[in-house]
């Protein structure tokens, strides 16, 4: 009776603890959400504040040339000072000391640009971080909430066998809603939000010119036929019905189609194949792992032709995606924000004990081997 009340008494306690990470968890995010804003808030004035200093730049240089014309012109009279009025004089000198002053102004205003550049790099590269370090701490929060929150006889029994696993799986699911929450956010929730603003124009306006809003609508019709493409797209990647019905093959072949048929990229898929894949999850991470990998081709690579082999045998399963686009450096992408894709293909490929190898050169493409147990 007495270690029935002690776990009754630690369930509460950790029914509390898990609601005060949970209230972590939000500034997390709230912390995370402020860090983007930032970002792109930084990224748009860096923006301006580039095209004024290429404007001012060129400024300060035709003011340059005319200091230096006005220098010589004061150098031309007093070499030959009788030759002139004192009329000519006074306004020689006046002329200088505006040019002068002028270019002292500019030059101020440059350096003012030049600071609020520096200070706009190093705050994106902050925001940056604190991304960064918030989608990680999130993640971590998340495996320990879930953990928090089931039965603590859950926890108990198998705890040795079944802990790496768990932690793994959690951490792939954490990463894949926050995958799923900025495909919405950057997709569907802005074109509907330009929806909004395009309807509302187009209302105020059909009384005084018709025909404009007529043309609004119409690139409205546009617009939403656009977000319903992304939406059904996002509903595609969350779970493609084909995998389930066709098999692994007639599925990728699939994705290699709307690749194709929605970008420039030639993609050839070579099939070896001796035996079948019986688990279901490992088909359904090796899917997972291609479609990330190709997201990442179209998104980035800049390629005109993209290749993948896919081996299957009793033994294991080897999949090589190659690319001729213009590669990126694997340390320094895998440990930046911009990252997680990569980060998302190594934890499904790590729960189901396979490994996956990333080799880029830059201006040569990107060759990635996976290799995956098939017992």
């Amino acid at each position: 009776m007495k270690n029935l009340i002690n776990i009754s008494s630690l369930d509460q306690i950790i029914q509390k603890t898990a609601l005060a990470i949970e209230d972590g968890k939000k500034e997390i995010f709230d912390i995370s959400e402020q860090a983007r804003h930032d970002y792109i808030s930084y990224d748009q004035e860096l923006i301006s504040i580039k095209a004024k200093l290429t404007i001012m730049i060129n400024e300060v240089d035709k003011l340059e040339i005319r200091s230096k014309m006005a220098r010589n012109m004061i150098k031309t009279i007093n070499e030959h000072f009788d030759e002139f009025t004192e009329n000519d004089i006074k306004e020689a000198y006046a002329l200088s000391q505006k040019v002068l002053l002028a270019l002292a102004s500019k030059r101020q205003e440059e350096k003012e640009y030049n600071e609020r550049r520096n200070e706009l790099e190093r705050l994106m590269r902050n925001s940056v971080e604190v991304i960064k370090k918030s989608e990680i701490l999130e993640t971590k929060v998340s495996v320990a909430l879930e953990y928090l929150n089931s039965s603590i006889f859950e926890q108990i029994e198998d705890i040795k066998q079944k802990k790496d696993l768990s932690i793994k799986i959690i951490e792939a699911q954490e990463n894949e809603k926050k995958r799923i929450s900025r495909d919405i956010h950057d997709g569907p929730a802005q074109s509907l939000a330009n929806v909004i603003f395009k309807a509302e124009y187009a209302s105020k306006i059909i009384d005084t010119s018709p025909v404009k809003a007529k043309r609004e609508i119409a690139e409205l019709q546009e617009d939403v036929r656009d977000t319903l493409k992304d939406i059904r797209k996002i509903i595609y990647d969350l779970m493609p019905m084909s995998l389930d019905d066709l098999g692994l093959v007639p599925t990728i072949k699939k994705l290699i189609s709307n690749i194709m048929e929605t970008s420039n990229i030639e993609v050839d898929f070579n099939v070896f194949q001796s035996s079948v894949i019986d688990n279901q999850l490992t088909t359904l991470m090796v899917f997972r792992v291609i479609q990330e990998a190709f997201n990442n081709i179209v998104k980035h690579s800049h390629c005109k032709h993209a290749k993948i082999d896919l081996h299957i045998s009793d033994i294991e399963i080897n999949v090589v995606i190659e690319d001729d686009g213009v590669g990126f450096d694997v340390m320094k992408t895998t440990e930046s924000p911009l990252g997680f894709g990569l980060y998302n293909m190594k934890e499904r490929i790590e729960i189901i004990n396979g490994t996956l190898e990333i080799n880029s050169i830059h201006q040569k493409g990107t060759t990635i081997k996976i290799r995956i147990s098939n017992n």
